[in-house]
Parts: C-alpha cells; sequence; structure tokens
C-alpha cells in the first residue's frame, strides 16, 4: 500500500520528501524551508511551501509554520528510519516585538528552543521569551532566563503573564482593578506599570515554566 501511496508523487516531490528523511535522520530534527531550498536551489519559499503543502495532502508529513523546524514525518516506519526524537518539541523564541504585529509575527522571532514534551505537559500553544532585566527575581524569574508562556489573551488575578503593552513585551504579575489594570513586578526596587485606555495593552500569554542556563 505503501509502494501505491509513493506513485502519486512527482518526481520533484519524491525526491525532496526522501532529503527530508535522509536530513531527519542525520541531524535527529528536519530541515527548514529555507534549508530545503537551498539544496534544490529552489529562490521561492513559497515555491518549497507549495512542494510542503502537497506532501501534507498525500499524507506524506504533517507542519507546524509556525515553527523552523516544523516537519513531521507520518508514516509510522519512514519516522522511526528518521529517528526523530519523539519526546521533544520546539518552541518558537520572540525576540523583540514588532510596531503593531502578533508577538509570534515571523518579524519577532529570534529562534526556536527544543525542549522535553513533558516540561510542558505536552502542549503545543506555547511560545518562549527570553527575560531581560531583574524586575521578576522574587518569583524566581531572573535576567537571562527563557521563560515559557502559553497562548491566550485573557488570565486570572495573580498569575504571571507576558503582556504587550505600546509594542513592548513584559513579564509581570498581572491585577485587573476596577479602572485600570496594574502589572506588578517581583522586586521591591521597580513600582507597578500602571495600564489604563491610554495605552495599548494585550495579554500574549501565561506564564508557565521557566529555564535557566547554568555556567
Amino acid at each position: 500500500m505503501e509502494q501505491n501511496k509513493k506513485k502519486e508523487l512527482t518526481a520533484r516531490q519524491e525526491e525532496i520528501y526522501e532529503y527530508i528523511k535522509q536530513y531527519s535522520q542525520e541531524n535527529r530534527m528536519p530541515p527548514t524551508v529555507r534549508e530545503i531550498g537551498n539544496r534544490f536551489e529552489i529562490s521561492s519559499t513559497n515555491g518549497v511551501r507549495s512542494i510542503l503543502a502537497a506532501l501534507i495532502k498525500k499524507g506524506y508529513i504533517n507542519r507546524s509554520p509556525r515553527l523552523s523546524r516544523g516537519i513531521e514525518i507520518v508514516n509510522e516506519e519512514d519516522a522511526k528510519a528518521a529517528q526523530t526524537p519523539t519526546n521533544t518539541i520546539e518552541i518558537p523564541i520572540v525576540g523583540r516585538v514588532a510596531a503593531g504585529t502578533p508577538i509570534l509575527a515571523v518579524q519577532n522571532l529570534e529562534g526556536t528552543v527544543t525542549i522535553d514534551r513533558d516540561f510542558l505537559a505536552c502542549r503545543s500553544d506555547v511560545f518562549a521569551l527570553r527575560v531581560r532585566g531583574d524586575s521578576m527575581i522574587n518569583a524566581g524569574i531572573f535576567d537571562g532566563d527563557l521563560i515559557f508562556a502559553r497562548q491566550q489573551k485573557s488570565a486570572e488575578r495573580g498569575e504571571i503573564i507576558v503582556a504587550q503593552i505600546d509594542n513592548e513585551a513584559t513579564v509581570k504579575y498581572y491585577q485587573p482593578l476596577s479602572d485600570h489594570i496594574e502589572l506588578r513586578p517581583a522586586n521591591p526596587k521597580y513600582r507597578p506599570i500602571i495600564v489604563n485606555k491610554e495605552k495599548d495593552f494585550s495579554i500574549a500569554g501565561r506564564v508557565i515554566g521557566v529555564m535557566r542556563k547554568v555556567n
């Protein structure tokens, strides 16, 4: 039955599918769209995406477009041969927040981090953000830490959130009040950020984990 499926692929689709398997086997992770384009001299990323879309439609791969290495081989035998780690997940890392764009827009991302799925209870709706500064040290979040946040637009009082204020991202305790919102730090050196109607404010996610690099 697998042989019949493969006859449905064009020569180009077959070639790229085999490359994805080989790359995954050698590197223990799938290639990026750009790497596929470079390998086959396809100058347009849209050209690569159209071939990947055909492989998805024909049942050979799945793909998460928000991840730079979001290709997943569907066929069990091919996936096993590719030796892709089944217990890991690739999380997008948000860099500088571009003006007027969603936090996970392409221009906001600076890379990805691969972690064990169990660390995030197998959630896939998660992004990472590098912490700058010491305003949350009493919450166990330090300068340089990588925090993981579940994407959501609302939060409960007292939860630690990633907020977007005037096109900047900040990590603070969420305290909604009757006429304004306070984003409270976990360091007495800093004052709360007062959010009123004059500020462009939104919740990007709720913090669910912290990763720290140990020197």
